[in-house]
């Protein structure tokens, strides 16, 4: 069980910090039919899913906890890793979109290809199908070997969007206020139209949503020393379980 005695931080009146929330967790939905083999979390052990909408700064609250001490499984990473040049993904997305989205080095073009799912919403359920279960797949040897890890975080941009959401526990969702996500992706790619870029924050599920079935909440919308002090609050949640082994 997660400690309930961890209200560690000093607040300041006149600038409080929202702490991250443990909310109740309604019943799930079961997930699909790829998603096998994850291994219980062994007593005491913690395997968090931390997830977020695009420009919710997911990242950097995964940067944080792997600075506090967890080890960190990076979906997107192995999600790059399965589309390598010649690959069984890699081949799978050119039978899907045609030798058009290929480069002179054989890599996939990502933007032509996000500019043509984030247009199609059927496009890209076929793209999700050929990578996540592949990626899944890697995730769960990455797993094994750190299976003697008590803190394993594992970054899932699309958790709730793949079905998998109801695997884990703890489920932390990182969130931010709509215009400071759009202005994140804007200044991350400023080449991308406005209108491609309020299509792919469209494209996942409403951040309401996410916050409803989390066990823990980020708010990412205000300072970066904010930011800080909710991310250590909840890695002191994490990490004062009264049955952790020494």
């Amino acid at each position: 069980m997660l400690s309930k005695n961890c209200d560690l931080i000093p607040q300041d009146p006149q600038n409080p910090i929202e702490r991250p929330k443990l909310t109740k967790r309604p019943e799930p939905e079961p997930a699909p039919d790829w998603a096998l083999g994850l291994p219980p979390s062994p007593p005491g052990f913690v395997r968090a899913a931390l997830t977020g909408n695009m420009g919710s700064g997911k990242s950097t609250v995964a940067e944080l906890l792997v600075a506090f001490g967890a080890e960190l499984i990076d979906f997107d990473e192995l999600a790059r890793f399965v589309l390598s040049p010649r690959s069984e993904g890699w081949t799978k997305v050119v039978e899907l979109f045609g030798p058009k989205i290929v480069l002179k080095d054989d890599n996939l073009d990502r933007p032509k290809i996000a500019s043509l799912v984030f247009k199609n919403p059927s496009a890209l359920k076929a793209l999700e199908d050929i990578i996540h279960p592949l990626a899944w797949r890697l995730m769960l040897d990455r797993l094994n070997e750190l299976k003697d890890s008590p803190m394993v975080v594992i970054d899932i941009p699309l958790l709730f969007e793949a079905g998998v959401n109801s695997l884990f526990r703890p489920v932390i969702v990182c969130h931010a206020d709509y215009n400071t996500r759009y202005q994140r992706l804007r200044a991350r790619d400023p080449k991308r139209s406005r209108r491609l870029t309020k299509k792919m924050l469209a494209s996942q599920w409403p951040v309401t949503e996410k916050i409803r079935l989390a066990d823990a909440i980020i708010n990412n919308t205000g300072s970066f020393v904010q930011l800080i002090r909710q991310t250590k609050a909840l890695w002191l949640k994490l990490t004062s379980q009264p049955d952790k082994p020494a």
